[in-house]
């Protein structure tokens, strides 16, 4: 055998040499890696689980810290959450409407004819809605511990009857210091409708009919079902807002909306 064919064959046998301990080296390594796999298999079960549940009790116990955290730092959060969804009815025919149609704010009002707040607050929407910055609806809530104030909500819509709705209002409102004896309610409601041009008679007569009871009753069950708990509480393009407020106050608002 010539120096050439020796080292061919020389050659071949290191490379055959290299090949099976590539392959015994491969296979140790996978026979480790299976019994790793097996071990990882043979670990037991339950540690999972008790891992699972100590992160789903942190979350839990993260939720209800926050939960309480609300509760008291804003305790009628999630009243005020319900609340916040619930809106009023469209504009009807029987609402009375006051401002341009043109106007960029819709402000709806429920209030009550002998509350001092909503005689506040009427100054400041009548002014607003005059230089056509709202268009502003009226409607009643008369609450029970205002001894008056049904009979006022009746008499204005009687007034409203003979196109004299916002003249009566404004009138209740800027009197209201004076309708103070239930034995002179009657009397003050036929005066008022003298200094605003309506036939006291007729409001009368409408009055004691009890023709519009039955309208500012439905007011009145729309308010409690929106969950209205004060007068006066006002909606602006459909988001409340309770209390009396100054005109800047209310310019403010009308921005923000």
């Amino acid at each position: 055998m010539d120096i050439y064919t020796s080292s061919l064959s020389h050659r071949f046998i290191t490379s055959l040499d290299n090949q099976l301990m590539e392959q015994t080296i491969m296979l140790k390594l996978g026979n480790a890696c299976t019994g790793e796999s097996r071990m990882d298999k043979n670990r037991p079960i339950w540690r999972d689980f008790l891992l699972g549940f100590l992160v789903i009790f942190s979350l839990c116990s993260f939720c209800m810290n926050v939960i309480l955290a609300l509760h008291i730092t804003h305790p009628t959060f999630w009243q005020d959450l319900q609340r916040n969804r619930l809106h009023p009815m469209a504009i009807s025919s029987s609402d009375h409407v006051r401002g341009s149609a043109n106007a960029p704010v819709m402000v709806i009002e429920y209030a009550d004819f002998q509350c001092p707040y909503c005689r506040q607050l009427h100054v400041t929407l009548q002014a607003a809605a005059s230089e056509g910055k709202i268009r502003w609806v009226y409607r009643d809530y008369p609450l029970s511990m205002h001894e008056f104030a049904f009979r006022e909500a009746e008499a204005a819509q009687c007034a409203g009857a003979q196109g004299k709705y916002w003249e009566y209002a404004d009138a209740l409102y800027a009197n209201q210091a004076e309708i103070i004896s239930s034995k002179a309610i009657d009397q003050a409601l036929n005066t008022l409708s003298q200094w605003v041009n309506a036939d006291p008679a007729a409001l009368m007569q409408c009055v004691q009919s009890a023709q519009f009871r039955g309208v500012v009753q439905d007011e009145a069950n729309e308010a409690e079902k929106l969950q209205i708990e004060a007068t006066p509480t006002i909606f602006i393009n459909n988001k409340r807002h309770e209390g009396s407020v100054s005109y800047d106050e209310l310019m403010a608002l009308i921005a923000n909306h």
